[in-house]
């Protein structure tokens, strides 16, 4: 590091820093109302322990997190000699979260009848989700040497069209008064770049939506006035009691769920990082993930199960001109709301449909810049990786259909409805294939396996598309894709499948090292002219 790098003066406060705290924070907060609802709710949990110990240790754990990043994106500035750095985004990770909560705490409580119980087990998994991430965080070098960039951006669009546009719109059209205003509003300050002089384009939007919501009636006194009895102080304190050797026994029992989800929160990593990157700014995957292992370690010993992770959404906060303390702001909102049980409040002030707008846009950005910085031979791979995991989300709501569906009958007197069980025959029966299960089982997973081959077809790189369909064979074989949890043999036809296809490649391959300089089978000459997938600037470890 040289003398002019250590002098930069680094700005605590950016313009787009607002509009990216915003964003941010309402990302994660809208899954910790999710969680109260449930944990109050379902599980009949005493409102001391779910404010007094759970959702406090939820926000001292994304303080925390938000913290690191603020701290590492400074520390890069400095290395780099880059002031106007944007660091990267984070909070509760989202498909984890839901599995958590829906996989994991939820049937506990019911097979065990003990709120306390299902708690610790939930936060006995985050200990170990957060120990096999170690292990991803000094094997990472050697995934991503192989792993084309393509793939993971490819990959990277289909999840934020899923999750972040398609999820978004859906849940924000529930008040179609709300969300339309408030998001092209919004669409007016961002994409139609009329600048305001003092005020954030977000908070005009969200100001809007909010107005709106309160004069239509979609947010109510009532809601506001019982939002005040969580009102108080409350400290994060280790946890140490929840845990025995019965809350890890059954945490054990959900090993192979924990492992799939490391898996698809380490590609998230990556994804974040390799958004970075292409606006020229070093972020390193291993020291994302050593520090991410550090912050859910710490907030699982004080009582929270949910573990932290990147998101998806640089380009947008980097395009809103948002700098390194963002993360920092948003991780004070996070402690204070949830340390005061402000969190009821706010919700009940400001409505989920005029802050989700900042979740769509930030998916937008995601995948336009994607499209930008793609060599345009590539675009077939990239299509095919948005729409995989797609699958995922609709075969997700087709199940919460069909269980609210089993609700209804049981509701209307039907007692038989709570042993209905709907096949794969029935879906099929009613235009919804089995593949739809398939695809959507480890579908991040899928879209780089798929990505990949493509990319490598493209480049005419038989060897190396044969390898990739053998790493295909090892997922479905432990059940990473394809499969509703890790086991062996977990997806045998896949696992055959792909073992055939690296087969055919293989043999490709030597067909095309013993054919004429000239053969369509060789990579054309133009190739090495062309930065190559193996060859281009790496993601630094």
């Amino acid at each position: 590091m040289n003398s002019n790098q250590q002098q930069i003066s680094i700005p605590w406060v950016k313009s787009g820093d607002f509009d990216a705290t915003i964003g941010v924070f309402f990302d994660g907060f809208t899954k910790i109302l999710v969680g109260v609802s449930v944990l109050v709710g379902v599980l009949k949990m005493p409102q001391e322990i779910v404010f007094g110990k759970i959702v406090v240790a939820i926000g001292f754990a994304a303080f925390l997190m938000l913290l690191f990043s603020t701290l590492y994106a400074r520390h890069q500035a400095r290395k780099t000699g880059n002031p106007n750095i944007t660091a990267l985004p984070g909070g509760i990770s989202g498909g984890t979260f839901f599995v958590w909560l829906n996989a994991i705490i939820v049937p506990v409580y019911f097979s065990t009848g003990d709120a306390i119980t299902a708690w610790g087990v939930g936060v006995a998994a985050s200990l170990l989700y957060s120990a096999f991430m170690l292990i991803c965080a000094f094997a990472i070098n050697f995934i991503l040497r192989y792993v084309p960039k393509e793939a993971l951006m490819g990959a990277l669009v289909g999840g934020s069209l899923a999750w972040l546009v398609l999820a978004s719109l859906g849940q924000g059209f529930a008040t179609p008064w709300v969300i339309v205003p408030t998001l092209f509003v919004l669409f007016v300050f961002y994409f139609g770049r009329v600048n305001l002089k003092r005020l954030s384009p977000a908070f005009v939007a969200i100001a809007l939506g909010t107005m709106i919501a309160w004069v239509t009636g979609v947010m109510g006194v009532a809601g506001l006035q019982e939002s005040f009895q969580t009102v108080g102080f409350y400290v994060p304190f280790p946890q140490f009691g929840i845990f025995n050797g019965q809350v890890f026994g059954i945490a054990l029992t959900y090993l192979p769920l924990v492992v799939a989800f490391v898996f698809a929160d380490v590609t998230a990593v990556m994804q974040s990082v390799e958004q970075a990157l292409q606006s020229d700014e070093n972020y390193e995957v291993r020291t994302c993930l050593l520090g991410l292992c550090g912050t859910n370690i710490l907030g699982s010993l004080f009582g929270n199960p949910f573990p932290m992770n990147f998101y998806w959404g640089h380009p947008a906060w980097k395009k809103a001109q948002a700098g390194t303390s963002y993360p920092l702001f948003t991780g004070i909102i996070y402690l204070l709301l949830c340390a005061t049980g402000l969190v009821a409040i706010a919700t009940a002030i400001i409505p989920v449909g005029a802050t989700l707008v900042m979740l769509i846009y930030a998916g937008i950005c995601t995948g336009a810049q994607s499209f930008e910085v793609i060599h345009k031979k590539y675009y077939p791979a990239v299509i095919v990786g948005v729409g995989i995991p797609l699958f995922e989300l609709i075969w997700g709501k087709i199940g919460s259909a069909v269980s609210a569906a089993k609700n209804a009958a049981l509701t209307a007197g039907f007692a038989g409805a709570s042993d209905l069980n709907v096949t794969l025959s029935d879906y099929a029966n009613a235009g919804i294939p089995s593949g739809f299960e398939s695809l959507a089982q480890g579908s991040m997973c899928v879209a780089l396996i798929y990505v990949s081959a493509i990319v490598f077809i493209i480049d005419r790189k038989w060897l190396n598309t044969g390898v990739t369909f053998l790493v295909g064979a090892g997922c479905s074989f432990f059940g990473l894709m394809h499969a509703p949890s890790v086991m062996i043999n977990a997806a045998p036809t896949f696992s055959m499948l792909y073992v055939v296809m690296a087969l055919f490649f293989f043999v490709l391959a030597f067909a095309a090292k013993k054919a004429d300089p000239d053969s369509s089978l060789r990579p054309e000459a133009e190739m090495h002219e062309v930065p190559q997938v193996m060859e281009k600037e790496e993601v630094p470890v």
